[in-house]
């Protein structure tokens, strides 16, 4: 079964471009324009073969909560564990006693695994955003908008760095089979 992304279905402009940095100006070029990541797809296909949308790339958000809640409750225990056994602090404490030690391990363990999460989670795509297709060549880049009566002004963003509609064998398809407007 073929996941399919909504950018894809609700495009009115798809442009075909032949370098990654084109196509990465184009991205940014509608987003100084005032198009949301929403309706943008940045497309291109990613180590595995797969069509995927690197406008939503990834889990950042969630990643840095799940490590940030892990962090506080990992770091927790740890300054518990390292009271009962009576390890020598490594560093001073942020408030005096017991609980300044549990505290700072607590801050250390959130920070820590809060950048480790958003980390992976930047690399993680999302499950909406990868799809098996024959939607461009190898190593060509795929640019969808739903511009809605912007169309032109997409456009115009879109060939200024160097985009063009697809060709009858680049042609991006709907879920109907059907190539969307240019």
């Amino acid at each position: 079964m073929h996941a399919h992304n909504h950018k894809l279905d609700h495009a009115n402009v798809v442009a075909v471009f032949e370098t990654q940095d084109h196509a990465e100006d184009a991205v940014l070029g509608l987003r100084v324009g005032g198009f949301p990541d929403a309706r943008v797809g940045y497309f291109a296909r990613n180590q595995e073969g797969l069509v995927t949308d690197y406008v939503w790339k990834g889990w950042t958000v969630l990643g840095t909560v799940i490590g940030v809640v892990v962090g506080v409750v990992l770091g927790a225990w740890c300054g518990q564990v390292a009271l009962s056994t009576g390890a020598t602090p490594f560093a001073p404490a942020f408030m005096p006693g017991d609980s300044g030690v549990i505290l700072t391990w607590a801050i250390c363990g959130a920070v820590l695994l809060g950048c480790t999460g958003a980390m992976v989670g930047w690399g993680v795509p999302r499950g909406d955003a990868v799809h098996y297709g024959d939607e461009m060549k190898s190593g060509r880049y795929v640019v969808t908008v739903d511009a809605g009566d912007r169309r032109d002004e997409a456009w115009a963003v879109l060939r200024m760095h160097g985009g063009h509609a697809p060709l009858p064998h680049d042609a991006v398809e709907g879920p109907a089979g059907m190539a969307p407007a240019m």
